[in-house]
């Protein structure tokens, strides 16, 4: 409250301080017009004196007109003008004003206006001029205040969008997160109702075949590796539900690393240089076991590692399989989006956490198409990757 009695102070303030500048500005002008009417008039009565003068009396000498303007000055205008020879010291500028040189044959004389007269004939401030001032006053103020009442509404109207956009987004936020909770729920149940339902199948069998050491190996290979499938699901949705963070960054042997990862999916790994990675193992690992994976799912046998270095100071870390490749249909930014996958089994993770886990240590991926398979490009900083000599 007593911040708006302030400003509104404040605007007042202003308020009169620009109605008196238009007041004294418009009463300037007014003077202005005034003087020039004062003068027009004074010289015009002495003009039309000298004129008269002239008229009524014939052959008269010039030093007779001078005379007779001069004593017409002192006789009927000696409160509004003086008159002096021009010869003679100008008054002082203090209390006279020039006026106009009358001449007459060779002699001349100067008429000045007494300022006490004239001051008084401009006046100081006229009624109109004060209403104007006034209503200057009032409605410059009117528009302070109507202003700063408009800024105040629309602040407030800021305010108020604001908190309602961050209901809405809270809101959204919870909608997508329920909708996310369904989609997880509803991809967990698909991918585990199959690894479940083979598993318990091989479990029904397995009393009437426990001595049957062919059955009981095939039974032990299907139940570990639907295991491993079913502990891969839950990793990625893990890892989907959360930031990833990478604070713990250690150097790894990059081929060896790959090549057992690759060993467990019977793949063969070929090309990769004898280089040291800054990575977070974890992550790492699990970034290749989702592109190991989907090689797998395709079909590939091998996967061609590659790595280049480009004039960015980047270096491109290729990963080529011989597998199905992917559809020329397919738009490849799109399947490194959640939930998006071409296989008819499969939650659609793998790429979009290759991507999430990429980003967290601030590298770029990218699909691409090689001549054969299906082909992805890390690129990643060079201080990051280390040349492994001898």
């Amino acid at each position: 409250m007593f911040k708006q009695t302030l400003r509104f102070v404040f605007y007042l303030i202003i308020s009169i301080l620009i109605g008196i500048a238009v007041t004294l500005t418009i009463d300037h002008f007014e003077n202005i017009a005034v003087e020039k009417k004062v003068r027009k008039d004074l010289e015009s009565e002495l003009r039309g004196a000298v004129s008269s003068f002239n008229s009524y009396s014939n052959n008269h000498a010039p030093e007779e007109s001078i005379k007779f303007i001069k004593k017409f000055s002192v006789s009927s205008m000696q409160d509004r003008v003086i008159a002096v020879d021009s010869e003679d010291k100008i008054p002082d500028k203090d209390k006279f004003k020039y006026l106009f040189t009358f001449k007459d044959g060779g002699r001349r004389v100067d008429f000045y206006i007494i300022n006490a007269y004239l001051q008084g004939e401009l006046g100081i401030l006229e009624n109109h001029e004060l209403v104007l001032g006034l209503m200057t006053i009032v409605a410059i103020f009117t528009i302070m205040v109507l202003y700063s009442e408009k800024k105040r509404q629309r602040r407030e109207m800021r305010i108020q969008m604001e908190i309602k956009h961050e209901e809405f987004r809270k809101i959204l936020k919870e909608q997508e997160t329920l909708a996310l909770l369904g989609r997880m729920s509803a991809t967990l149940a698909h991918e585990l109702k199959t690894p479940v339902a083979t598993i318990s199948n091989m479990v029904q069998v397995l009393p009437a075949r426990i001595k049957d050491e062919k059955f009981t190996d095939r039974f032990i290979a299907i139940t570990g590796e639907e295991l491993k499938r079913t502990q891969q699901l839950i990793d990625n949705l893990l890892v989907y539900g959360k930031e990833i963070g990478v604070a713990g960054r250690e150097w790894i042997h990059l081929k060896p690393f790959i090549g057992d990862l690759a060993e467990r999916d019977g793949l063969i790994i070929s090309g990769c240089s004898d280089v040291n990675l800054l990575c977070d193992k974890f992550y790492m690992g699990l970034l290749l076991e989702n592109l190991l994976r989907n090689s797998r799912a395709a079909k590939a046998t091998g996967v061609n590692v590659s790595l280049n270095s480009d004039k960015g100071g980047m270096v491109e870390m290729s990963f080529e399989d011989d597998g199905a490749g992917f559809p020329a249909d397919t738009d490849l930014e799109q399947l490194l989006n959640p939930f998006i996958t071409m296989r008819s089994s499969g939650a659609g993770l793998g790429l979009y956490l290759v991507k999430k886990i990429g980003a967290a240590h601030g590298w770029k991926i990218q699909l691409f198409r090689p001549a054969n398979g299906a082909g992805i490009r890390i690129i990643i900083s060079q201080g990051e990757v280390r040349i492994n000599e001898g």
